[in-house]
C-alpha cells in the first residue's frame, strides 16, 4: 500500500481535534508506516477563544487560556509550528514560510478566520475588543476597572464574525459589571447591530429583547458602520448616523486567513467555497475546509469546527478505508448565551430546524461553564460520547449505506 498523507492547516479547535481524531482512528496503519498526519500551525500556541469575553468582562487572567499546541497533540501526528505560505490545490502540495513543502492525498483546511479592525477606517485606534486574543481582551478589563460613567457602544463593524452571540453577551456582561459596581445608572449601554433586530434568529430576539428593554440597554437595529473618528468619539454609519462614545467594544470585520487569500482558494474575503453538506472544497473530492474558514453561512464557532471536524474525519477515513460512503453534515449549531447574574441560553439549530425560543436558565450557564473547563481534554477526542449525549450525532452518509461510528479513544 502507497503512503497516504493527510495535511491538516490550522491548528485552531477544528485543526487539532480532527489531527487527533485520525491518530486515533488510524494509529495502527500510522504504526506500519501506511499513513501520515500532519498539521501545519502558525505557531506552537493554542488559544481558548470563547474565554476572551471572560477576561475583558470578568477580569480573568489571559494566560490561563493559552497552552502549547504540541502538548495538545497525539504523538503520531507531526506538528510543524510556522505559517502556511501557499496551498495549491492542482498540485495537492502546501507550502510553509520555511520553504517546507508537502504533498498530501487529503487536505483539510482549518485556518479559522482573522479579525481584522484595519478593515473599517479610524477602528483600530478608536477601539477596544475581544476578538483578536485575551491579551487584547485584558485591556478591557483594564479600562472597564477606571471607567465612571459615561457612553459604552457595542458595535458590530462588519459580519460574519465569531460568536454571534458575542456582542449580545457583551451587552449583558456590561450591565451585570456596573450594577456591581453601583455606577448603573451613569452609564449609558447601546449596542449596534447591522441585523433587523437583537439577534439574526428571531425566535432567540424573542428572548433577549424584553431583558434588553428592562435592563435599560439600547439597541440600535440595521446600523452598517463606516468609520470611527477617534478623536472626536465617534462611530459614523453608512447612512450617515453618528453615535458618541466614551468606551467602543467593537467586534471588528473579519476576514479569510492571510494563506487563502495569497493562495487564491477563498473568494474575495478569503472564505472557502466549501459544500455545506460534504465539506468539501468546491470542485475538489480531496480537499476538505472546515469552521471559521468556510463560506458556509452558520455560525462561525469553536463548537461548529468541532462537529465539522468529525464529519471531515469520517470522509478522510472513508477515502482510506474504502468505506464507499460520502459523509454529510447536518448543520448542527450550539452557541452559548451569556445572559449576566448566572444565566445563559443556548442558539441550537440545524439546516433543517431554525432557533427556538427558550427560557433562560442557570443550569445552561453551568453547561457553558463546564463546556470551557473541559475544552482541552476535548480536543484529544476522548470526550465525543459527551458531544454525542448532548448534540446528538451530526454525520450521516449519503450512498444509504450504515453509519460508520468512529472506535473508542485509545
Amino acid at each position: 500500500m502507497w503512503l497516504k498523507h493527510v495535511v491538516i492547516v490550522g491548528s485552531g479547535t477544528g485543526g487539532t481535534f480532527a489531527a487527533n481524531l485520525l491518530a486515533k482512528q488510524l494509529r495502527s496503519r500510522i504504526k506500519r508506516g501506511e499513513v501520515s498526519i500532519e498539521l501545519v500551525g502558525e505557531s506552537d500556541e493554542h488559544v481558548f477563544q470563547p474565554a476572551n469575553l471572560d477576561v475583558a468582562l470578568k477580569g480573568k487572567r489571559p494566560e490561563r487560556y493559552v497552552k502549547r499546541e504540541s502538548r495538545l497533540l497525539n504523538p503520531l501526528v507531526k506538528f510543524y509550528p510556522e505559517a502556511a505560505e501557499k496551498i495549491d490545490l492542482g498540485d495537492r502540495r502546501v507550502y510553509t514560510k520555511t520553504g517546507r513543502s508537502l504533498g498530501y492525498d487529503y487536505l483539510l483546511v482549518a485556518t479559522g478566520a482573522v479579525a481584522d479592525p484595519s478593515m473599517t477606517p479610524g477602528l483600530e485606534e478608536g477601539s477596544l475588543n475581544f476578538h483578536t486574543g485575551p491579551f487584547n481582551a485584558a485591556r478591557i478589563w483594564e479600562k472597564l476597572k477606571g471607567f465612571s460613567g459615561g457612553r459604552v457602544v457595542v458595535a458590530v463593524a462588519g459580519v460574519p464574525y465569531k460568536c454571534p452571540p458575542s456582542p449580545n453577551e457583551a451587552a449583558f456582561l456590561l450591565d451585570e459589571h456596573f450594577r456591581k459596581r453601583g455606577i448603573r445608572e451613569r452609564v449609558e449601554i447601546k449596542l449596534l447591530t447591522p441585523y433587523p433586530r437583537a439577534y439574526p434568529a428571531e425566535a432567540i430576539s424573542e428572548v433577549i429583547e424584553p431583558l434588553y428593554e428592562r435592563l435599560g440597554i439600547e439597541v440600535v437595529t440595521f446600523f452598517s458602520m463606516d468609520s470611527v473618528d477617534p478623536k472626536k468619539k465617534v462611530v459614523y454609519s453608512l447612512d450617515g448616523e453618528e453615535y458618541e462614545y466614551d468606551l467602543l467594544l467593537a467586534i471588528p470585520p473579519h476576514r479569510g486567513a492571510d494563506v487563502i487569500i495569497r493562495s487564491e482558494v477563498g473568494d474575495e474575503e478569503g472564505w472557502i467555497p466549501t459544500d455545506k453538506h460534504t465539506l468539501f472544497i468546491k470542485d475538489y473530492d480531496d480537499a476538505l475546509a472546515i469552521g471559521d474558514a468556510t463560506n458556509i453561512p452558520i455560525s462561525k464557532s469553536g463548537v461548529v469546527a468541532h462537529l465539522e471536524s468529525g464529519v471531515a474525519v469520517l470522509n478522510i477515513l472513508s477515502g482510506i478505508e474504502g468505506y464507499g460512503e460520502v459523509f454529510r453534515y447536518n448543520g448542527r449549531i450550539n452557541c452559548p448565551m451569556e445572559l449576566g447574574y448566572g444565566r445563559a441560553i443556548f442558539v441550537s439549530a440545524t439546516y433543517d430546524k431554525p432557533p427556538e425560543p427558550q427560557k433562560p436558565s442557570r443550569i445552561k450557564a453551568i453547561m457553558k461553564s463546564t463546556f470551557s473547563r473541559i475544552y482541552w481534554k476535548a480536543l484529544s477526542g476522548d470526550l465525543e460520547w459527551i458531544f454525542k449525549l448532548f448534540l446528538g450525532e451530526c454525520a450521516s452518509p449519503t450512498n444509504g449505506g450504515k453509519t460508520v461510528t468512529l472506535a473508542p479513544a485509545r
